[in-house]
């Protein structure tokens, strides 16, 4: 009867350990992090641009023309 008190403490006690250590597992967990936060960065610059667009609509074309005068100039 000790034995199989024991037994059951030894099955208990590993799948404890079993179980804390999956839940402890964190592997991938920085590559998930870099992934999420790429995405985000460029859906918000995205919505950065469509709203610079939105309220300003000649900024692009403005800034674009001027590198170009600026660059033409220099050659």
């Amino acid at each position: 009867m000790k034995n199989v008190i024991w037994n059951i403490g030894n099955k208990v006690r590993n799948g404890m350990a079993k179980v804390q250590g999956k839940l402890s597992d964190c592997r991938g967990d920085l590559a998930v992090n870099t992934i999420g936060g790429i995405i985000i960065a460029v859906v918000l610059i995205g919505l950065l641009i469509a709203a610079i667009r939105t309220f300003f609509p000649g900024f692009f074309t403005a800034m674009f023309n001027s590198m170009q005068q600026k660059l033409n100039a220099n050659w």
